[in-house]
């Protein structure tokens, strides 16, 4: 199944997959009328087509389209340096946790999300924590599937943090913290949440089993723990989204 690939995976692989049939058009003739222009946009759409093959979640396709597109834009602008300096601050405070964790800047659409509200009680009170949030979307979700619900996130990248912060500012049952997931005493909570990479899978389930009260569930996104089978696995509705491995502590 070409969901169990990463998503970084297939969309790497769209790009390759569109700038080299980009080449082979142009290099068989089959653009030869093409202007640059047209050929970038041309590999743009190309991208996008690939990676909804790849089955890649929605919001990733204009991504794909406008990548080499961009790349292509601002050389031809010729921008100032300080430009690129902006750039890279932004991209710091957006993808710091990459570099500290090796965990990318995923998000989780909306059909996931509903498909965890599925597993959270709807009567009796309970904590939840998402680790690595990002901007609290999810945490809005489940915050008004499951009133009864107390819902907490953790965020290591500073720009996320702080609009999760602001977008959650009315909501009395949520919270987010800015700061390092490894640290959180995940025993206070009856759900933990993670949308992460492979990397720290191992770490964080050592962890897990050590910290979370017996009865208390362990929801991974897509990213397997090595050798330690679920308990129970979810595709959501739209088979777009990877899959939910849950395990019961």
């Amino acid at each position: 199944m070409v969901e169990a690939l990463p998503v970084w995976f297939r969309a790497v692989l769209s790009q390759l997959l569109a700038i080299l049939g980009t080449f082979l058009l142009l290099k068989s003739g089959g653009l030869f009328w093409a202007s640059l222009g047209f050929a970038v946009a041309f590999e743009g759409l190309l991208a996008m087509a690939f990676g909804w093959m790849l089955r890649l979640p929605y919001w990733w396709l204009p991504i794909q389209a406008l990548f080499v597109p961009a790349i292509v834009i601002s050389w031809r602008l010729n921008l100032p340096p300080v430009l690129y300096l902006a750039g890279f601050v932004l991209m710091w405070l957006v993808f710091r946790s990459n570099l500290r964790e090796r965990v990318p800047f995923y998000l989780t659409d909306r059909e996931t999300w509903l498909a965890v509200s599925e597993l959270l009680p709807r009567n009796a009170a309970f904590k939840f924590i998402d680790l690595g949030c990002g901007w609290g979307g999810g945490l809005a979700v489940l915050a008004g599937q499951c009133k009864s619900g107390e819902f907490r996130g953790v965020e290591s990248a500073p720009l996320p943090a702080l609009l999760g912060r602001f977008r959650l500012r009315n909501e009395k049952n949520c919270r987010i913290r800015f700061g390092d997931f490894w640290i959180e005493d995940l025993g206070r909570f009856d759900v933990v949440y993670a949308f992460l990479s492979p990397a720290p899978m191992p770490r964080l389930w050592r962890k897990a089993r050590k910290e979370m009260k017996p009865g208390s569930l362990f929801i991974s996104n897509t990213f397997e723990v090595p050798g330690v089978e679920p308990d129970q696995t979810l595709i959501p509705r739209d088979g777009r989204s990877g899959k939910l491995l849950v395990w019961r502590m």
